[in-house]
């Protein structure tokens, strides 16, 4: 018969160790291999190591430590980041650190640009930095204009650098960073956005010619992604549209009414869904 006044005593610190990974001492998280001896890994290091570093026997990937699996689902972690009090489940441990706002080490979305830091301070960093032009925006649809080309020369690869806070219902706000990558190589147009929140955000961008009387337009849809996904790679890996470049202006591009000689694409962006 079991006494049910006994008291359950704990090793905090033993039961910490067998949460951790003995290769890398990184808590784990699913999935979990182990070896024929159920010594268990994590799976970072499972792709570096083939032998177990506590009785040498060889470690598969085809071996699931399902159980401790099950414990990662009820334990909860605490943010290892300075000024974040979260807690989450420790089997979602990485997701949350990747978007964690005090995460330090979020890198600058622009090429060649070696700044980290937390995504709180992107927004400055991309502002003052590199000069990127910052505009609050009540509601969700902003418009805006970027020069093209002299229309004596050929296009210049070239690129549209906007940020814009709009500022939503119930207190909700959204900064969006627009990247227009015109690249004349290609003739490629690649409209680009990132979100500085913590969650994608969706949008339309309408292109049209303002000077003519015609309902010609192009419409975008897509997903502005998280600061975490790099432009550069989104392009090469063809992962957001591409345009024809020429195509687009001949058929979308009007005069700079104030610079003359010079053409223009006009944008209508319009956040369809506001972060949660």
């Amino acid at each position: 018969m079991v006494d049910n006044s006994s008291t359950l005593i704990v090793d905090k610190q033993l039961l910490e160790s067998c949460l951790q990974c003995p290769i890398c001492f990184e808590y784990f998280t699913i999935p979990i291999y182990q070896c024929d001896s159920g010594h268990s890994i994590c799976d970072r290091c499972s792709q570096r190591t083939q032998k177990c570093p506590s009785c040498r026997e060889p470690i598969g990937r085809k071996l699931r430590n399902y159980h401790l699996e099950q414990q990662l689902y009820q334990c909860e972690y605490t943010c290892q980041f300075s000024g974040c009090n979260e807690r989450v489940k420790l089997s979602g441990r990485l997701e949350h650190e990747e978007e964690c706002r005090h995460n330090p080490n979020f890198q600058c979305l622009l090429t060649n640009c070696k700044w980290k830091g937390q995504l709180d301070s992107l927004l400055t960093h991309l502002n003052s930095k590199h000069k990127i032009p910052h505009y609050d925006i009540t509601g969700n649809t902003a418009e805006y204009s970027s020069r093209l080309r002299s229309s004596s020369l050929p296009p210049t690869a070239g690129c549209v650098k906007l940020l814009h806070t709009f500022y939503l219902a119930e207190d909700q706000t959204c900064t969006i960073l627009t990247y227009i990558f015109m690249d004349s190589m290609k003739n490629l147009f690649y409209p680009q956005f990132r979100t500085l929140g913590k969650s994608p955000a969706k949008f339309n961008l309408k292109i049209w010619n303002t000077d003519s009387d015609e309902n010609d337009e192009i419409v975008i849809a897509g997903m502005a992604k998280t600061a975490k996904s790099s432009l550069d790679e989104e392009r090469e890996k063809k992962q957001c549209v591409a345009l024809d470049l020429e195509s687009l202006i001949n058929r979308f591009a009007f005069q700079d009414k104030v610079e003359r000689g010079h053409k223009l694409l006009h944008y209508r962006l319009t956040i369809e869904q506001k972060e949660v």
